[in-house]
């Protein structure tokens, strides 16, 4: 998976903390969009292409994601609010769901 981050050196943009938990919140949403609708997807990760906006955290699926995962992920990624304590909040869901898929 391929992350274009915009507007890094804005005056507002997120600390280094936020784009860390973002950017492993946004990693975890994938995957698990990938193995919710097929397992085998997994092998095409590395074709997904996303843009972060770094003065709002606002994720979109980049154009050169080809189809049909464009549509997969633009259809079933949830913008993820990016104020630390529900990032926090999300990012362990994320984590003792794909713990628990794994096992």
């Amino acid at each position: 998976m391929e992350i274009h981050w915009k507007h890094l050196s804005a005056a507002n943009a997120l600390d280094q903390v936020q784009r860390i938990n973002l950017e492993y919140a946004v990693q975890l949403q994938i995957i698990r969009i990938l193995i919710n609708e097929a397992e085998h997807l997994m092998d095409y990760l590395s074709l997904i292409v996303l843009d972060i906006d770094c003065r709002n955290g606002q994720v979109s699926v980049h154009n050169d994601t080809p189809e049909p995962l464009y549509s997969l992920v633009e259809r079933n990624f949830v913008q993820i609010n990016t104020a630390q304590e529900e990032v926090e909040k999300r990012l362990l869901s994320d984590l003792q769901t794909s713990l628990m898929a794994i096992s």
